[in-house]
């Protein structure tokens, strides 16, 4: 009885050491994560919030999809967390180069001393006027780019909004309220899982629930954004892979005249 015991609390070892080992990030993997963390918390001390929103919004999206695969303990999702990370980093580092945005204060003047002696000078005699040269015309303005909206990304078969596509549906609110100039479309998108005709409306629905979100929360116009559904046919990524699905299944936002 006393063997059988021993054999069973071997086999239950070895089974809980087979489970922990495949949930295991790599070192690799959280040494590059921990880096990353590091950088987007010194371009955020830096002030890069207000220096360079785009790249640091950036990095914040992605620092949330590799602190969601950190807590899953799962590096498979959204392209793996020493990819993730990478980009946090490289958009950490690009917008602490755009810190800081203010021009620092003037230094104050020193004391004036007692006041030079005017040198007197013989006047000068007054030169012939030359012709005046006809004016170059100004260079036409460069045009402004427009600017870069996130994409936002769903679950298998879903349309309704999770919290890590509001984060970023939040800041292509705050876009499109601080250029009032500019029109969108919102394009809704699957991955090539299911019949075309279902993924169809799930695609625009996608896109509709983007819409929705933005005109409550932000009060904008719907006349300024033009809704979508390309179903599957447009994919971004590889529909045999589980990333590539998950890239797939997204809502884009682009400028339109």
């Amino acid at each position: 009885m006393n063997m059988n015991r021993r054999w069973m609390t071997w086999i239950l070892l070895i089974l809980g050491a087979m489970i922990v080992s495949g949930c295991a990030i790599s070192r690799e993997s959280m040494m590059a994560y921990n880096e990353a963390k590091d950088a987007f918390q010194k371009a955020t001390a830096a002030g890069a919030k207000k220096c360079a929103p785009v790249q640091y919004a950036t990095a914040e999206a992605y620092l949330a999809l590799a602190d969601h695969e950190v807590a899953e303990r799962d590096e498979t999702g959204h392209g793996g967390l020493i990819k993730l990370a990478g980009i946090v980093k490289e958009k950490s580092l690009e917008a602490i180069k755009l810190t800081p945005c203010e021009k620092p204060p003037t230094p104050p003047s020193a004391t004036p001393g007692p006041p030079k002696p005017i040198p007197i000078t013989p006047p000068t005699p007054i030169p012939t006027p030359m012709p005046t040269p006809t004016p170059t015309p100004p260079a036409p303005p460069k045009p402004v780019p427009p600017p870069v909206l996130d994409t936002i990304y769903f679950d298998p078969n879903k349309t309704n909004i999770n919290p890590m596509a509001a984060k970023a549906l939040d800041r292509n609110g705050m876009i499109l309220k601080e250029n009032p100039q500019i029109k969108v479309e919102i394009g809704g998108h699957t991955d090539a899982s299911g019949a075309e005709k279902v993924n169809q409306r799930i695609s625009e629905k996608r896109a509709e629930s983007a819409k929705k979100y933005i005109m409550d929360k932000f009060n904008i116009s719907g006349d300024r954004m033009i809704v979508k559904g390309y179903g599957s046919k447009k994919p971004i990524a590889d529909n045999r892979t589980k990333e590539g699905r998950a890239k797939n299944r997204r809502v884009e936002f682009r400028v339109v005249p």
